[in-house]
């Protein structure tokens, strides 16, 4: 399983047993608050059958675009991609600063895509210092109609402790200490370290900042029956692998197999899973709108910066 997807996927299984509202989880219960944000249509004319196969996706996915490393120098214009252009929106505090992604598309009609709010690059003096937030590739259906932006992405919150120029040296506090030998009053003395050290280094550097957004962005049969799914209200089809129990196919009969009920903090009961690819292959097929299917190649997309100074 994609390493990026088993950690948000377990972070939205703990988070809804929880009950916390982390963003994952909302888009899980709220499907109106989901970033597919388009009114759904009924669908006219002829359908072929197809399945969402994760697999695919994440190949379509690789390989399109290499982020800048930490201490080079770079810029970039805007790049739409498949006529979609991510926005990003940064808000600054008086420590720090929050980013947040849309994206929008100036093609008439519904344009559906699969791509990923959570990948940024920062850079400071036109050399990046983006904090190391990973940059698997982690897909989620967007719809626009028009050039209607879709809704935010969740924040990422920015402060000069996380920027790539100095995280090793706050990775350095936590490594060295012996974890198996040391006692609690050595790890709990590494822990004040490190928490002084990101004190210290709260406020962000004064510089000219400038912070992109950048995605691959896919369409063609993919984006379609993950279209069509989304409909019929099967919303996160790249974490049902884990979040199957919390969505409408919590009662497919081939799901039951992969999932366990479990007691919850405050009584119930939840359904968590761990179904295999192929198993979610065969129960994810549809009848798909020929309409739907957009003869597109997978492409990056990067949006404009935004740009603002510290002083």
């Amino acid at each position: 399983m994609h390493k990026g997807l088993m950690v948000v996927g377990g972070i939205a299984l703990a988070s809804a047993s929880a009950a916390i509202g982390w963003f994952g989880v909302q888009w899980l219960f709220q499907p109106d608050d989901t970033s597919a944000s388009a009114e759904s249509t009924e669908p006219a004319g002829p359908t072929t059958p197809l399945s969402y196969d994760l697999s695919q996706v994440l190949a379509n996915g690789e390989d399109l675009f290499s982020p800048p490393q930490c201490g080079e120098t770079w810029t970039s214009e805007v790049t739409p991609g498949n006529t979609v252009v991510p926005i990003v929106n940064v808000t600054t505090t008086d420590s720090g600063a929050t980013a947040n992604v849309a994206f929008t598309s100036d093609a008439e009609g519904v344009t559906a895509f699969l791509a990923q709010t959570g990948q940024l690059i920062v850079t400071r003096d036109d050399v990046v210092v983006t904090p190391n937030w990973g940059s698997e590739f982690v897909p989620e259906l967007y719809m626009t109609t028009g050039d209607t932006q879709t809704a935010p992405g969740p924040d990422l919150e920015m402060t000069g402790a996380s920027l790539c120029d100095v995280a090793d040296e706050l990775n350095s506090i936590l490594a060295d200490i012996d974890w198996e030998n040391s006692t609690q009053e050595e790890i709990d003395a590494q822990y004040a370290k490190a928490a002084e050290f990101e004190a210290e280094h709260e406020t962000l550097p004064a510089g000219d900042y400038k912070v992109y957004a950048w995605s691959p962005i896919i369409r063609g049969e993919q984006a379609a029956v993950a279209r069509t799914l989304f409909e019929e209200g099967v919303t996160d089809v790249s974490l049902l692998q884990y979040t199957a129990g919390y969505s409408a196919l919590s009662e497919d009969e081939r799901i039951q197999p992969y999932c366990d009920e479990a007691e919850t903090p405050d009584g119930g009961t939840e359904l968590l899973c761990d179904v295999p690819q192929d198993v979610l292959i065969e129960v994810l097929e549809r009848d798909v709108p020929e309409s739907y299917i957009v003869d597109a190649e997978p492409a990056v997309a990067i949006s404009e910066a935004f740009a603002f100074t510290i002083e």
